[in-house]
């Protein structure tokens, strides 16, 4: 992953003010950590295709240029995380 960046501050109300506890960024993909499950799910249906859940933690692929088969690859490595 190139460009990793924290931009948890993003994730408060004076953020982007979606309910994330965390957020990195790269260039291929974005992760949020939301307080539990039932937040994750929310944002998930609100993004549907563009991004993958597992637990908290939702893969969001919104305005990247990643392809099918790299999405593939880090959502297989979220869903083999304990």
């Amino acid at each position: 992953m190139t460009n990793l960046r924290n931009r948890t501050v993003d994730c408060g109300p004076d953020g982007a003010g979606i309910g994330c506890a965390e957020l990195l960024t790269t260039d291929a993909v974005k992760v949020y950590v939301f307080p539990n499950e039932a937040n994750a799910t929310n944002q998930m249906d609100v993004w549907g295709a563009d991004a993958f859940r597992k637990g908290a933690v939702v893969l969001s692929y919104l305005g990247t240029k990643t392809g099918a088969a790299e999405r593939e690859r880090y959502n297989d490595v979220l869903a083999k995380l304990g």
